[in-house]
């Protein structure tokens, strides 16, 4: 069980990755987002400090820790890519250690991105979610 602060904060890092969830889905292909349920993807911590993905389409809440039972992902509408995403959104959310910028929308040797997202609507993600503390920040070298 964890402690009152720790599951606090795993509450906070849950708000900053559901910002970075909807900015990936206002934008592009809008993955993450639901047209005909009018509904977006999300995260959530339970009382335990377990993380729950929430799926846009199937709205099943997904267990996305390893299991001993194989771990499968029942009710995720998302392929093998988004799925590592999530993964790694998990992990910022249980440890606080931030995610590499190359996250959002990896680069493929065209100049496109794997999420099939045309240039402008990447740019304004990578601008918008890599601003959170979500993903590490460029460091600035002091004058």
């Amino acid at each position: 069980m964890p402690t009152g602060n720790k599951l606090t904060l795993k509450r906070q890092r849950v708000e900053q990755v559901n910002q970075v969830i909807r900015i990936i889905a206002d934008h592009g292909r809008r993955f993450f987002y639901s047209q005909a349920a009018n509904r977006y993807a999300s995260m959530e911590v339970d009382h335990r400090g377990k993380i729950w993905f929430i799926d846009n389409y199937s709205g099943k809440r997904i267990f996305t820790h390893e299991t001993v039972w194989g771990g499968k992902w029942r009710g995720f509408t998302h392929g093998g890519t988004l799925r590592d995403l999530v993964k790694e959104l998990r992990d910022y959310i249980r440890t606080g250690e931030p995610l590499h910028p190359g996250y959002l929308g990896p680069e493929r040797f065209d100049d496109s991105n794997i999420w099939g997202y045309d240039e402008a609507a990447m740019k304004a993600v990578r601008e918008q979610a890599g601003a959170l503390p979500v993903f590490r920040q460029p460091v600035t070298e002091a004058a």
